[in-house]
This record gives structure tokens, C-alpha cells and sequence, in this order.
């Protein structure tokens, strides 16, 4: 059996690797010293998005979809050796909302939040013995 050098073992686990934030994001310093990775996405370019589909948005879910990508760029943050439990992700989400919109959320449910996870940082919900469901690879940061 071959012993692997560290910097292959490093390239092949991803250990210390850096990691490309999934769509159009940035990183951002913040004036608080954490690194923010902020959504390029404008709000003409997220409604034109959703009419090329064939879906019609009407202006409040339109804040809707605003405010939920304030949330991913202010509290979410992909980390290789982190992950985060479902619930808590959901749970955070409806309280940026609220603080944000003084409602709950009416188009992103918890349903629709998961599919929107999953699909914007292409990942598979795994269970953790312990915690429950977990978004594995990202990180939540209050």
C-alpha cells in the first residue's frame, strides 16, 4: 500500500482547497472583518429569470425572492467540514423574514425552501444519527 503526499491527500478530500461559491456570487469583505459572499443576481435579472420560465411574479413575491436572497448572501457560507441541520436553516429563515417584512413567508415554504437549498448549492440532504436532516458543505453564520 502507497502512502499519498499531503498536498495529494489535501487535492483529493478537498482539505484546504479553496471553494467556488455555486451561480453568481462574490466575495465581499464586511466592515465587521467576515468575509460576505453577496449574490450578483439584480432584482430585474431575478423577475426576468422567473418570466423566462413562464412564471408570473406578482411585487410582493417579488420581495419575497429579494429578501431570500438577502438571506443566503448575509447567512450562509459554504464550508467543506461544516454542515447545518435542516430545521435550523428553516427556522432562521423564517425569522430573517419576519424581521425583514414584519409576516411570515407566503411563497417560500419549507418545502420550497429545501428544493431551493438543494438546488442552488447542488448538494443532497444528508441525516446525521444524532441531529436529524443536515445540509452538508454549508455553514450558517447569525
Amino acid at each position: 500500500m502507497s502512502a499519498m503526499k499531503s498536498a495529494e491527500v489535501s487535492k483529493t478530500f478537498g482539505i484546504n482547497q479553496p471553494y467556488e461559491f455555486p451561480h453568481h456570487a462574490l466575495q465581499k469583505s464586511s466592515h465587521k472583518g467576515i468575509s460576505l459572499f453577496e449574490d450578483t443576481l439584480k432584482a430585474g435579472e431575478l423577475e426576468k429569470n422567473y418570466t423566462d420560465l413562464g412564471i408570473e411574479i406578482r411585487p410582493e413575491e417579488l420581495d419575497e425572492l429579494k429578501t431570500f436572497e438577502d438571506f443566503l448572501s448575509l447567512h450562509l457560507k459554504p464550508s467543506a467540514i461544516c454542515d447545518v441541520q435542516c430545521m435550523l436553516l428553516w427556522a432562521e429563515w423564517v425569522r430573517f423574514y419576519r424581521r425583514e417584512r414584519k409576516k411570515v413567508p407566503e411563497l417560500i415554504l419549507e418545502k420550497e425552501f429545501r428544493n431551493l437549498i438543494v438546488n442552488r448549492f447542488d448538494l443532497s440532504i444528508g441525516e446525521d444519527g444524532f441531529r436529524g436532516y443536515i445540509y452538508p458543505g454549508i455553514k450558517y453564520v447569525p
